[in-house]
């Protein structure tokens, strides 16, 4: 697996291709959060419309849930589209990132990078406080 993260004045565009494990994506993910512009990032856009074949299941999604709660009292004002047609695959990413005890991020899944584009272009500028101290009320 490859995954090359492409950062952008707003956002990171990581694009996947050949075979992709749970592990990779979560792996992935933890180097996007970890680098210092990830605090102001606007957008994670994961490509995996070069992928051959995914081993991301049910309990990687619940595990990349967990890694968006937490980044998201440092980083609240991210969103995060994935790139593919792979319509169970985004089902499972909707069904389980977009769960109300789960949520954190907008997240949508789209067909092209275009639409993603797209897709967030329409997005007003979201303007949420951080958390990271944990003073909001909850």
């Amino acid at each position: 697996m490859a995954c090359e993260r492409v950062w952008e004045p707003e956002g990171v565009v990581a694009k996947y291709s050949g075979a992709v494990s749970g592990e990779d994506l979560l792996e992935c993910v933890r180097r996007i959060q970890a680098d210092a512009r990830f605090d102001d990032t606007r957008y994670v856009i994961h490509d995996l419309s070069s992928i051959e074949h995914h081993g991301i299941g049910e309990a990687t999604l619940t595990d990349l849930a967990v890694l968006h709660i937490g980044a998201a009292a440092s980083c609240p004002n991210c969103r995060v589209v994935f790139v593919s047609e792979d319509s169970v695959l985004a089902d499972s990413i909707e069904k389980i990132l977009l769960s109300p005890l789960m949520k954190s991020y907008e997240v949508k899944v789209r067909p092209s990078l275009l639409a993603a584009r797209d897709w967030l272009d329409e997005q007003p500028q979201l303007l949420r406080i951080s958390d990271i101290m944990g003073f909001l009320a909850r």
